[in-house]
């Protein structure tokens, strides 16, 4: 039976972006350039009842801004290993999430500074990809996943998702069908086509713990939030 789910929230503070920034900055002390761009992305599974909520939100988010906001206080809490009720005290939570902070890749940003002077015939990169690839990290000069399992159009998938702005901060979204190929999902990224031959990525993360996913079983997916920092 489908749940109305209605979620009270208690969702990510000023403070811990503020952690997010802080933390990031120490790891590029060194570095030379003037602007950053920092990302948090999360992989995930759902049960597919809880999806159903999931999926309903997603596609608001296509049209309403709150909503995406609200993707990310949820995202937060369950990556706190924290529980959302509905006011029937109905419980929804991932089977697993994992988050990373990890790369906008060297053609990404390469990309975004074209669409800053107004060359080239840029498109958006409103397609992601999850994958099941194995490496210590995500690197600038990385062009593909390391092992792609399954790519969508985030703006036109029924399964839900949406790519959006608050100011400077970008929020990718996706969900993937349950008919998924069973596998262990380590990574995702964001694209500018679905085809893998002469795309742009503009993303990579790779996340040191994998999320399970079952065919049929669970809904997989995942998020990328970009915080685009001048320093």
């Amino acid at each position: 039976m489908q749940r109305n789910y209605e979620p009270e929230l208690i969702g990510i503070t000023r403070e811990d972006i503020q952690q997010v920034l802080e933390k990031t900055m120490k790891e590029f002390k060194e570095a030379k350039t003037r602007v950053i761009n920092i990302d948090a992305s999360y992989i995930y599974t759902f049960e597919l009842d809880d999806f159903q909520y999931t999926r309903k939100l997603n596609l608001l988010m296509r049209y309403d801004k709150r909503h995406v906001k609200e993707w990310h206080k949820l995202l937060e809490r369950w990556y706190n290993d924290q529980t959302v009720r509905n006011d029937r005290g109905y419980a929804i939570k991932p089977i697993a999430i994992e988050r990373t902070l990890d790369r906008v890749v060297n053609e990404g940003l390469e990309y975004m500074a074209e669409a800053i002077v107004g060359s080239g015939d840029i498109k958006s990169f409103d397609w992601r990809a999850i994958g099941k690839g194995v490496s210590p990290e995500a690197l600038p000069s990385d062009k593909t996943l390391l092992d792609e399992v399954d790519r969508i159009d985030v703006l036109g998938t029924i399964e839900g998702g949406s790519l959006s702005n608050d100011g400077s901060t970008v929020y990718s979204v996706g969900n993937h069908s349950k008919t998924v190929e069973s596998c262990s999902i380590t990574e995702c990224g964001m694209f500018n086509t679905d085809v893998s031959v002469n795309d742009v990525m503009f993303e990579h993360s790779i996340f040191p713990t994998a999320v399970p996913h079952t065919q049929n079983a669970d809904a997989p997916g995942s998020t990328t939030v970009i915080y685009m920092c001048s320093s």
